[in-house]
């Protein structure tokens, strides 16, 4: 049986024999394959391939490790570059650069970075820029570090379901998800990406089961007109809470720290009880709150509010929706305090961090808000936003037309009010007709 033909000299046995015996950084050429050898080292044998390159210069480059790899296949990728007049050193350093201008390329594609740099100023450009923004930085955290380049199905899969999980409504993930294929989209424009990779990826449908239909019963239960002994429990609550914080500020002030501010001459000590309160009187949304700003969109000296709420700013000025309403007598008297007790500014955000004068973080009420339930006697699970459905249900129970309710709700169309708060129209549409029928019957009637 013949023997298979070998490409290189030095075989198996000849590479361990010299391997044995030779000493350190010793050489074992090839006599077949000009330029292959095989170099002791210290922890063994190492393939090296020496050549001449275009300019003339003999350089030497590394083939592999033995025993890893055989002879016979150190020869054939030795040969291979040889017929291919390969200049295997500048080929690797082109690789080397490639490969770090890629990942250079890559931590310029992350979400963050693109978000930071590139759209922000794009977004700067438009009235609804802040708040797209806002959308896609608190909606997709755990993607903010990734490659653009890189997302997947999956990745939205993965995102939808744990938004699920948290109760988010379907509606809310179409909104933050179609704000991220804008993006995209605008990536490629700006040369960020070749393409989206997000092209034809869409939500999955919403899945009815007995998880989401308990947190969509959980949700309902909180579109409700709160009870007299909660709203009276609500305003007890803020007193207490600022009884102690001023309490508080009295022994600090008493126990080395007179320079503090004294609490007990001001209306409020604390932002979050003129938060709470023009959350109850308007309706805001607290992310709308936390944007507010003097003036243009609340203005003590006119008793006006106006605004285009956080929530829909990113369909643009003319899809959006806006609330505009004349403060009841008490939200005046609330807004103007707050107003005098800050300077009576001109401009800026209505409550700005004490800290940094930035706007604050979208949970900073949490902390206060469980210390006034607490103080209040109030139930842990009852948020702040129940104050918006307090408001809400108010209106649509005292028969006030739906239109005229979106409008003071921030809503484009009365769509979301009849789903979720059409079950507050019998009684009013009822008392309404009694008093109509009466009138057109002519009949004295009551009011």
């Amino acid at each position: 049986m013949a023997k298979n033909k070998s490409d290189t000299s030095i075989s198996d046995t000849a590479a361990n024999k010299f391997l044995k015996d030779a000493g350190d950084r010793a050489t074992l050429w090839c006599e077949k394959v000009t330029g292959l050898h095989l170099l002791k080292t210290k922890t063994g044998g190492s393939w090296r391939y020496r050549y001449t390159d275009p300019t003339g210069k003999r350089k030497t480059a590394t083939v592999g490790r033995y025993p890893s790899m055989k002879p016979q296949q150190a020869a054939e990728k030795a040969m291979a570059w040889r017929n291919d007049d390969v200049d295997v050193l500048a080929e690797k350093e082109k690789r080397k650069q490639q490969a770090h201008a890629e990942q250079q390329k890559a931590e310029h594609r992350t979400m963050q970075a693109y978000l930071d740099g590139p759209y922000t100023r794009y977004q700067d450009r438009r009235r609804a820029g802040e708040a797209t923004l806002a959308i896609l930085k608190s909606n997709f955290e755990n993607l903010l570090d990734r490659d653009m380049a890189s997302l997947t199905r999956g990745d939205i899969q993965s995102w939808q379901s744990e938004k699920e999980k948290k109760g988010r409504a379907h509606s809310t993930l179409k909104r933050a998800y179609g704000a991220l294929r804008t993006m995209l989209r605008q990536a490629i424009v700006d040369g960020v990406l070749e393409d989206n990779p997000l092209e034809h990826v869409s939500l999955e449908k919403p899945v009815e089961d007995e998880r989401s239909g308990d947190l969509r019963a959980k949700r309902e239960a909180t579109r409700r007109m709160l009870a007299q002994a909660e709203l009276k429990a609500f305003h007890t609550g803020l007193d207490a809470f600022a009884e102690d914080i001023r309490q508080g500020r009295r022994n600090s002030r008493k126990h080395g720290k007179p320079h503090l501010p004294d609490l007990d001459n001001v209306a409020f000590p604390h932002w979050f009880i003129p938060f709470a309160k023009l959350s109850l009187y308007t309706g805001l949304r607290p992310g709308d709150l936390y944007s507010l700003t003097w003036t243009n969109e609340l203005n003590p000296t006119f008793g006006r509010l106006t605004k285009t709420p956080e929530k829909t700013k990113h369909h643009g000025e003319d899809k959006a929706a806006r609330v505009e309403m004349d403060l009841p007598p008490e939200a005046l008297a609330i807004v103007k305090a707050w107003w005098n007790q800050n300077g009576k500014p001109d401009s800026g955000l209505v409550f700005p961090s004490p800290v940094t004068g930035r706007r604050m973080d979208k949970n900073a009420h949490d902390k206060p808000w469980r210390r006034v339930k607490k103080l209040a006697g109030l139930p842990n699970d009852l948020t702040l936003y129940a104050l918006r459905h307090h408001f809400i249900s108010s209106l649509v129970a005292a028969g006030v037309p739906l239109f005229a309710v979106a409008r003071l709700a921030g809503h484009k169309s009365v769509t979301m009010i009849e789903n979720h708060y059409g079950h507050l129209c019998p009684d009013a549409a009822k008392d309404i007709l009694r008093k109509y029928g009466a009138s057109v019957s002519g009949e004295r009637v009551a009011v």
